[in-house]
């Protein structure tokens, strides 16, 4: 039987870790993750490499598509995301009905209003931060 191409999570953690790997073994791993369906998870092997050419089309797709958790994701790595393409990853998570990936865009902007706006399409969702934090 032939041993799959992607990773078991011991395996992920020594590639995502471990200082040795070369970065085309992380591409090839990255790559395999893609062709299943698996770009989110293929985005832990670019940690400390946010300039990576390949991210690029994982950027438009996440806007086109309305993907607001890999979006930020990327965000966070470092690769360069502007607030109207969060913008416009939220207005494509709404039209794609992803609601709380919509939310979490337009929190990530500071836009009360478009919070405000799709929260009925949240019922009883309320974010879990204190009272009294800001």
């Amino acid at each position: 039987m032939a041993r799959s191409k992607i990773p078991d999570v011991l395996e992920m953690r020594r590639l995502k870790f471990d200082a040795g790997v070369a970065a085309a073994e992380k591409d090839a791993v990255a790559e395999a993750l893609r062709a299943e369906g698996r770009a989110s998870e293929a985005l832990l092997l670019f940690e400390g490499r946010a300039d990576h050419p390949s991210l690029e089309a994982d950027r438009r797709d996440a806007i086109r598509h309305g993907y607001g958790w890999r979006l930020l994701a990327m965000k966070r790595l470092g690769v360069a995301v502007t607030d109207d393409e969060v913008r416009a990853c939220a207005g494509a998570a709404e039209t794609a009905g992803r609601w709380f990936e919509a939310n979490r865009c337009y929190t990530t902007l500071g836009d009360a209003e478009a919070v405000a706006r799709i929260a009925p399409n949240l019922p009883g969702y309320k974010p879990a931060i204190p009272a009294n934090k800001v």
